[in-house]
């Protein structure tokens, strides 16, 4: 994965890109022409890192960044995606037809405009790119780079199809793409990141670990948390690594006969690593290059929650509070062919809207 973002941003760096909003389109292409499914899992198995999706993070212009910020302690490798009600930008014709128009095109709401893109049987079949704004989800990709190339965060585009007969002047409805879905990456990994600010209902099958005011790095833009993180700050990797551990302790904990006290024993020591990590922090920002930059310590609340496989869907509709997440996971994962295991756990980590310095 890394490898592939390199290779994409070699071309940012030529000038291949005149804006942000290119810059999205090249990416959809990019990725579309790189059959990436087996590959991705591969990469991340070999790491034994996993894909932390994450959920309801809005479709304002600071949505993605606000996330991407908060969850960097707590996540290998973020995972953000649009869900296929969003409009979707046709990028260009699939298999051998010619686009002859040159001319892109986004549609709302699901709906098709005719295509003026044509093969010598009057007929064209169209990719595109599932995500209401172009423009920022381009200058996110921009400003979060160095997390992207050093496989920190990644976006993962929501493709559809189209089958257009100009003939007839009726374009065919959207079929969804065979790709990797969100979703599948959710089943697969088991780690959620949800931004609604709901909290969590404790049941037998939805069980709250801890509660916490989780650090992160603020007062300064992505691009400058890209560099700091990547570049400035080793807390970040020395507490993931610290994470990915302790999740794995909580797998047999959550089933104990004691369980009550061993998750009460693993939240204490999650807390303490995390209290400490934004002691590094604190002491990190006063170093030369991230006092000139304005960086400060923020606090974002935080929960971290176990899901039992099966109840996912529920669980997923109590942290939502109005079930927009699950109607997010639904969507995606209309055409998965994976299912949720049942002697599983998955663990969400449920941020609060607000932060504070």
């Amino acid at each position: 994965m890394t490898r592939e973002m390199k290779q994409f941003f070699s071309g940012v760096r030529r000038g291949r890109y005149s804006n942000a909003e290119q810059m999205a389109v090249e990416y959809g292409k990019f990725l579309w022409k790189r059959s990436r499914s087996v590959t991705l899992v591969e990469d991340k198995n070999r790491t034994r890192s996993r894909f932390y999706l994450g959920l309801q993070v809005g479709d304002d212009r600071h949505g993605f960044e606000k996330v991407t910020k908060r969850a960097a302690l707590i996540s290998d490798t973020l995972l953000l995606a649009h869900d296929p009600t969003a409009t979707i930008h046709f990028l260009g014709a699939q298999g051998s037809v010619r686009d002859t128009s040159g001319m892109g095109g986004a549609v709302a709401n699901g709906q098709l405009g005719l295509q003026h893109i044509v093969d010598q049987n009057n007929r064209a079949t169209r990719y595109g790119m599932h995500c209401p704004d172009l423009d920022a989800l381009g200058q996110w990709l921009l400003d979060a780079q160095p997390l992207l190339e050093a496989g920190l965060a990644w976006y993962l585009p929501t493709y559809s199809t189209a089958f257009v007969e100009t003939r007839g002047g009726v374009p065919t409805q959207l079929t969804a793409a065979e790709r990797a879905r969100a979703v599948d990456y959710l089943i697969e990994d088991g780690r959620a990141i949800d931004a609604s600010g709901a909290d969590p209902i404790k049941s037998q099958l939805i069980r709250p670990i801890l509660s916490i005011e989780l650090p992160f790095i603020d007062g300064v833009g992505l691009r400058d948390f890209s560099r700091i993180t990547v570049g400035e700050f080793n807390s970040y990797s020395a507490f993931r690594d610290y994470l990915r551990l302790k999740l794995l302790d909580l797998d047999p904990a959550l089933n104990a006969v004691d369980s009550e006290r061993q998750l009460l024993k693993l939240a204490l020591e999650i807390k303490e690593q995390i209290r400490a990590s934004r002691a590094e922090m604190e002491q990190a920002r006063h170093k030369r290059f991230l006092s000139a930059s304005g960086a400060a310590v923020g606090t974002v609340g935080a929960a971290l929650v176990a899901v039992y496989g099966p109840a996912l869907e529920s669980a997923v509709g109590v942290v939502g509070t109005s079930g927009g997440i699950w109607a997010v996971i639904n969507a995606l994962a209309d055409n998965s062919t994976h299912r949720l295991r049942e002697d599983r756990w998955h663990y969400m980590w449920t941020l609060s809207r607000t932060a504070g310095l």
